[in-house]
């Protein structure tokens, strides 16, 4: 039903990308906060987007976007709650440093969990390789 309703909205952010370049997407996933924004401010769902490069999340409602660079995500782990709030199944919660240099956080329930962390921790490496 929600994605019915969210149907241009999810159209229009994979239309920032190349098919070809996305990992894995979730289109119905459920944003649990950015920590350093902290606990009142907002959540809810959208389009999570993994590419080798960024992990881009856009809102349905409003309209915001986090885009978070591969190289400056530390690690990923899988919680049950982020920032006091609990779906009661894991989570996946990335640990990254921000565009100012601080340590944040951000999670998100999405489908196929374990798919995530595989693809995502492979980049991880990869990228720990390079640098």
């Amino acid at each position: 039903m929600l994605k019915k309703i969210f149907k241009k909205r999810i159209t229009e952010l994979f239309e920032k990308f190349d098919k070809v370049n996305i990992l894995i997407s979730d289109k119905m996933a459920n944003f649990f906060g950015l920590e350093s924004l902290g606990v009142w401010k907002v959540r809810g769902n959208g389009v999570l987007i993994l590419t080798k490069d960024d992990l881009f999340f856009g809102m349905w409602k409003p309209k915001k976007e986090l885009v978070i660079p591969i190289k400056s995500i530390l690690k990923i782990i899988n919680p049950k709650s982020h920032m006091h709030r609990s779906a009661f199944k894991p989570l996946l919660k990335v640990n990254f440093k921000n565009e100012s240099g601080d340590y944040d956080s951000a999670a998100w329930y999405v489908r196929h969990l374990n798919e995530w962390n595989e693809i995502l921790n492979g980049l991880i490496e990869k990228n720990e390789t390079v640098t």
